[in-house]
């Protein structure tokens, strides 16, 4: 008999699914980053600024919830209350929402780098770049000029590659304190 190692006392067929509580604590993780994102709209010329708090939660919390599907869940959520808050862009805003949570997905099932906190500073940059390049596509699709669209691409390289990093560091160190707290 096979027996697979159970995940918080769960049995080992539900370990993997994401649970009610789960998805409730997901679904408002992603309520808030695009409330906090939709306030941020800033004239601060600094591109990637407003999605600090989406990038730092959508990594924080698929790293809190470390189940397949979670960072996916979070990007699709966030994308649809995007869109009902009113995105600029409409339901191709979910794309830009989902893009980051496609591609945590992706790099958790790739080895470990050494340290967690390395691990969640690649999957910060990662998002971050991910959600750059699907808005630059989005711009792209909606008919702003080429010309236009790379002028803002090269400098949100940096912002995003910037943010994307200092998000997954703050991420991994504030589900550190809290599983310490938990703990104690």
């Amino acid at each position: 008999m096979n027996k697979k190692p159970m995940l918080n006392n769960e049995p080992p067929e539900a370990s993997n699914r994401l649970a009610i509580s789960e998805m409730i604590m997901l679904t408002l993780f992603a309520l808030v980053s695009v409330a906090v994102k939709q306030m941020l709209r800033l004239d601060l010329n600094l591109p990637g600024h407003s999605y600090i708090l989406y990038i730092f939660f959508m990594v924080f919390g698929s790293t809190y919830v470390p189940k397949r599907g979670a960072a996916l869940y979070m990007g699709m959520a966030a994308g649809i209350f995007a869109v009902i808050a009113g995105s600029r862009k409409g339901i191709l805003d979910v794309v830009r929402f989902v893009a980051p949570g496609i591609v945590i997905e992706i790099t958790r099932l790739f080895p470990t780098l050494g340290h967690p906190v390395v691990n969640r500073m690649a999957e910060g940059l990662f998002a971050a770049l991910s959600m750059h390049v699907a808005k630059s596509g989005i711009n792209l699709m909606v008919g702003k000029p080429f010309e236009v669209v790379l002028v803002k691409f090269y400098p949100g390289l940096v912002t995003y590659t910037i943010i994307g990093i200092a998000c997954g560091l703050c991420a991994h160190f504030m589900e550190k304190a809290i599983r310490t707290y938990k703990h104690t």
